[in-house]
């Protein structure tokens, strides 16, 4: 069974918080991503038929019957500030990646993306 499946949003975002202070704690970019966990996390919940957490730095979730995942990257949006990538996992094996569908890269987007998904998702 995939780590955290029946997880609450709470312990999830504690879970990728934790990630990455570990990973990365002397990381400006990192820390002020983390404030945003949280709000995409329960945006997230807003759309997903499922979810679950294949790996420590990144979040799986089915909606609208395709694949998606949520990760940080250190360039999102084109930045050199980071962000949160929703990438669209393509069928086949070892999961491939598709396309960037949206960069989250400020607080603003956060909150516009757990306001209204579906929105930023195809």
């Amino acid at each position: 069974m995939p780590q955290l499946v029946n997880a609450t949003p709470e312990r999830i975002a504690n879970h990728f918080v934790n990630n990455l202070f570990e990973q990365n704690s002397d990381s400006l970019h990192i820390r002020r991503v983390a404030f945003w966990v949280g709000l995409i996390v329960l945006g997230i919940e807003k759309v997903a038929s499922a979810r679950y957490v294949p790996g420590a730095r990144q979040l799986r979730f089915d909606y609208n019957n395709q694949t998606y995942k949520a990760t940080f990257n250190h360039h999102a949006g084109g930045s050199q500030r980071g962000g949160i990538d929703i990438i669209e996992i393509l069928p086949g094996r070892k999961s491939p990646e598709g396309s960037t569908v949206h960069s989250i890269t400020t607080l603003q987007d956060a909150a516009a993306f757990y306001d209204n998904p579906a929105q930023y998702l195809p």
